[in-house]
């Protein structure tokens, strides 16, 4: 198993270098409903309207939704409705803000549907680093309890992994950062 494992983790940080962030791929300075018009990506479509939808929370900025993968009971998605590149190690400090109301959307949402859980810190709220995800839209996953996920999910979810990141480390991060 551990031998698996070294192989997992090495070929995740060679992925990582064959696949850098694109950072050129910021937000738009497009009004909002152009933004969300011209998004190819799935989550475009659920902005719009056009797939079927479990809504958790919208607001003007953002949405939350249920995960189509059953990670946990609480298996819920959040998102800036404008697009945002999937890519956590690319955010600045000028991000702050953003991550810092993702986060607490998130945390609203595990509060409500999973109060439990949420009572006992037994949620997880992370983001998947590029290229491990199947979305290019900037999405943070909220799982509770996170101790009833299966040892595959916690391996996908592993925080500090080269393919899972803590929203609260990365926050910490950005808040130490200079620029």
């Amino acid at each position: 198993m551990r031998r698996r494992l070294a192989g997992c983790l090495a070929t995740a940080q060679m992925a990582s270098c064959l696949f850098p962030p694109n950072l050129s791929d910021g937000p738009t300075n497009l009004p909002l409903a152009e933004d969300i018009e011209k998004n190819p990506t799935v989550f475009g479509e659920l902005l719009r309207g056009e797939a079927p939808i479990r809504k958790l929370h919208e607001c003007d900025a953002y949405l939350a939704f249920r995960n189509v993968k059953n990670y946990a009971p609480l298996a819920g998605l959040v998102i800036p409705k404008r697009r945002r590149p999937q890519d956590p190690d690319g955010l600045k400090k000028a991000d702050v803000a953003l991550l810092e109301d993702m986060r607490r959307i998130a945390l609203e949402v595990c509060q409500r549907e999973q109060p439990e859980a949420f009572a006992a810190n037994d949620y997880w709220l992370r983001f998947h680093r590029r290229p491990w995800h199947s979305v290019d839209h900037l999405h943070l996953h909220v799982l509770a309890p996170a101790s009833k996920v299966s040892s595959w999910t916690a391996f996908i979810f592993l925080a500090g992994s080269p393919w899972s990141l803590d929203a609260d480390a990365l926050l910490e991060k950005l808040r130490r950062s200079r620029e």
